[in-house]
């Protein structure tokens, strides 16, 4: 347990790599890297989109995402499809495969949360929910 003197900004760090940590080994398990799990989270859930989209979406620098978006589809689990308007334009679709993967890592992220609600209570939980967004909004707009 950290001392009571510790700063917000290493509290939020320590749950954000306590996080971390955990779903490692559970997207580890599905085939997957943290970082593609969250990648395939944003383009199964919210659909597919342009490449720039999604580093804004990951706060990434686009080379970043493109390196990594690269190696997904080689390894079948994105598809890059032009778009039908600007052939120039591509946008960033799950496979089959990489659906697959994506749905069976969230399974283990649902239970971790699962047990973090069990363990905090569902209140307490919606409510970090909701300050943890807000504090995501305050952060990038400064």
């Amino acid at each position: 347990m950290a001392p009571a003197s510790v700063s917000f900004l290493y509290a939020l760090r320590e749950a954000a790599d306590a996080y971390d940590e955990r779903m490692t080994t559970s997207c580890a398990a599905a085939g997957l890297t943290l970082s593609q799990f969250a990648l395939l989270y944003l383009v199964v859930e919210e659909g597919p989109m342009r490449l720039g989209k999604v580093a804004e979406n990951r706060r990434c620098v686009k080379s970043n995402i493109s390196y990594l978006v690269r190696t997904m589809e080689k390894d079948g689990l994105l598809e890059i499809i032009a778009d039908t308007d600007d052939r120039r334009v591509r946008h960033v679709h799950a496979s089959q495969k990489g659906t697959k993967a994506f749905r069976m890592a969230l399974r283990a992220a649902a239970q971790l949360e699962k047990d973090v609600r069990s363990a905090l209570g569902e209140k307490v939980t919606d409510d970090v929910i909701q300050r943890l967004m807000g504090i995501a909004q305050v952060i990038d707009a400064l």
